[in-house]
């Protein structure tokens, strides 16, 4: 981490000749490192990052928390680094009418290089974070229908509606006069407006659907996800079904679903095994808390994911929202930050928050989609994390974050909701919610929407218990940030944020070599430079030099082109092809025999592809990363000289014969061997 420090503190001494506290800036933070540890890059340097953004959507900066003691008590700047806050910041601590956006991303950078860096957080922070989960579903609003029954029973479907969370006129006394009216207002627009953009969806019959799918070789729709299961099965273990409940049975019946002729199983136990809560490593701050759901109620989310995402584009053409593209919302937060037009806003806990009662009202159009969400639920989670470990919480959330379906039903959910908030008075008409196609993207809990429409987004979303997190959403300022794109006056910000810089495996290496890339786009040459020499020697000497990182050649990333005569090369005389030795990382699959019946579920799950054949035999046990030196086929656009073209029949010169040719071909391959082998390295040109 010091490593790379030193060379964007490089960078930025070139940048800016007259700065000359870079030498005692990054003593400082040596010096901080010997007390603070890793926690320096992880937890200090971050929150500077916190102050700056905050700084710049209000127009002031506050400081507080670590590493922000002012310079004096006429320069209320931070002391660390603080000739780079002053080309953004005023003395007195106000922003600047033109603030430097190269010292922005600058400092940014810095702050942020350890921020993603992958460390297990404290046991402190862990159990926090438990207590949280364990908090927020308390206080979640109980649902009205029944979802903690087998079967959910819709004869009040009709009835409910979002306005019932706001207060009755019996306590109207207890509120100011009119906001009981304007929330009243502002739910009934919401209602509306799912009512309305739920309308194109058809009825969901899972079973038509995986056969329509499979008519068309895109497989039954049915699959396993890619994580563990809260019955802790190996992957080829899955598609053996040991449990089916009832609760399924509906709308997704065994024997159409998940019976194969070679099943073990004629008819699976009736037994619903509860999710298991689990932490995976998000940053030092504290875990993600994810829930390992049941086998075969995955199996069953994956198609009615499968089934929202098709009927959405084709209702939508991907409008407003898609759940495969994130860049899509890159996009339009350029050029929000430059016109300030748009709002960008992140939500706390958003799976968390998102309650069965608001599903069963924003869904109520759609009974069908209603009842498959309700049957692949699941209704208990186990807590294998706090001291209370084994105990099982009946959940009142409709899901937690490793569901299948949580990703896009609250996608849906808060599109509803921004744009409720972004309609202004008036009727509410397919055709008014069709104009803010432009205007209104979500991905996720990113949420992209008119600025005028911010404030009765925050009302809403209190309404319906959710959160907005006001730390991380920008509407008064010029930055703009959603889905990792960060922008300022229409210009990228956005930092590098690795999670490793030590290249001690072969992913991490890959890693490592990635990151190298990035920061060389970037423009923090010195940087990347000094992240490279991290990299071991006899891997380092094997590495290419590409045009472009979506070439899909592993090597280094150059502005000039590609280039290969650093490397080892030799003549294939069985391959015909010149080669060069380079770095690989590979896996290895070791493939095992099976003999049950997941075979068949594995054969119809899988995309029919008429050049690679669907496996049904066979299922991968047990797969290795390596990483090495191997001779792979020379790349002829990477030397300065075009690709060989024959030239056509008819361009022969009269009298010239066929071996002319070919000699004229030998001296080409001449000039081309020597070219080759001499000639300097273009990627620092």
């Amino acid at each position: 981490m010091l490593l790379v420090l030193d060379g964007l503190f490089t960078d930025v001494r070139l940048t800016y000749p007259e700065y000359l506290g870079v030498t005692l800036d990054k003593k400082r933070i040596a010096l901080l490192f010997r007390s603070r540890g890793l926690a320096l890059f992880t937890l200090d340097l971050p929150c500077l990052n916190d102050l700056l953004l905050d700084g710049l959507e209000t127009g002031r900066l506050k400081l507080e928390g670590p590493l922000s003691r002012r310079v004096s008590k006429r320069i209320q700047v931070p002391r660390l680094l603080a000739g780079l806050w002053l080309r953004i910041f005023e003395k007195d601590s106000s922003l600047k009418p033109e603030p430097d956006v190269t010292a922005i991303a600058f400092l940014r950078q810095l702050c942020c290089l350890g921020k993603k860096i992958e460390v297990r957080c404290s046991e402190r922070r862990s159990l926090a974070a438990v207590r949280k989960y364990h908090d927020i579903e308390k206080a979640i609003r109980p649902p009205t229908l029944c979802w903690d029954k087998d079967k959910l029973d819709l004869t009040c479907l009709e009835a409910i509606s979002l306005v019932d969370c706001s207060p009755r006129y019996d306590h109207l006394d207890l509120f100011p006069q009119g906001s009981c009216q304007r929330d009243r207002g502002l739910l009934e627009k919401c209602q509306q407006v799912a009512d309305i953009l739920l309308m194109p969806l058809p009825f969901l019959e899972p079973v038509k659907f995986s056969r329509d799918l499979e008519d068309e070789g895109e497989g039954i729709g049915f699959r396993h996800g890619p994580g563990a299961v809260a019955e802790r099965l190996k992957s080829w273990e899955k598609s053996d079904f040991k449990s089916w409940p009832d609760k399924l049975e509906d709308w997704f019946p065994y024997e159409q679903c998940g019976l194969t002729s070679s099943s073990t199983m004629r008819i699976p136990i009736n037994h619903e095994p509860p999710s298991r809560l689990i932490e995976v490593p998000k940053t030092a701050k504290g875990p993600r808390l994810i829930a390992s759901e049941p086998v075969a109620h995955q199996w069953c989310q994956q198609i009615i994911w499968k089934w929202l995402d098709l009927e959405f584009k084709r209702a939508y053409k991907g409008n407003f929202i898609n759940f495969k593209r994130q860049d899509l919302s890159g996009d339009m937060v350029l050029s929000a930050s430059l016109d300030r037009k748009l709002a960008t806003v992140d939500l706390s806990d958003a799976s968390d928050r998102l309650s069965c009662w608001t599903i069963e009202r924003m869904f109520r159009t759609k009974p069908s989609l209603l009842c498959a969400l309700h049957a692949a639920r699941t209704r208990w989670i186990r807590d294998d994390i706090s001291e209370s470990a084994g105990s099982f919480i009946k959940l009142k959330k409709f899901a937690s974050q490793g569901t299948a379906t949580t990703f896009p039903i609250q996608s849906i959910v808060y599109l509803i909701i921004s744009l409720a908030a972004s309609l202004g008075d008036g009727k509410i008409t397919t055709r008014r919610i069709w104009n803010l196609r432009n205007q209104v993207r979500v991905y996720g809990d990113d949420i992209i929407l008119p600025t005028h429409g911010y404030a009765r987004l925050r009302r809403l979303m209190e309404l319906l218990g959710l959160c907005v997190n006001e730390r991380k959403s920008y509407a008064r300022g010029n930055f703009r940030e959603s889905c990792g794109t960060d922008g300022f006056m229409g210009y990228c910000v956005t930092p590098v944020k690795p999670k490793t810089l030590v290249a001690d495996s072969p992913e991490a290496t890959q890693a490592v070599i990635d990151t190298t890339n990035n920061l060389f786009n970037k423009g923090y040459w010195h940087a990347s430079e000094q992240l490279r020499l991290t990299i071991p020697v006899r891997f380092r000497s094997g590495l290419r030099v590409v045009a472009s990182a979506a070439s899909g050649r592993l090597g280094l990333v150059s502005f000039v082109g590609s280039d290969e005569r650093h490397l080892r090369k030799r003549w294939n005389s069985r391959l015909h092809r010149y080669e060069v030795r380079v770095l690989c990382v590979r896996t290895k699959s070791r493939l095992r025999d099976r003999e049950d019946c997941g075979q068949l579920l594995d054969f119809f799950r899988a995309r029919y592809n008429p050049w690679y054949p669907r496996v049904v035999s066979e299922s991968v046990n047990n797969r290795k990363t390596s990483i090495g030196l191997l001779w792979e086929s020379l790349n002829h656009d990477a030397h300065g000289v075009a690709a060989l073209v024959f030239p056509p029949k008819q361009s022969q010169v009269p009298g010239q014969s066929k071996g002319s040719r070919s000699l004229r071909l030998a001296e080409i391959l001449q000039a081309r061997e020597s070219t080759l082998l001499d000639g300097p390295s273009v990627r620092g040109s």
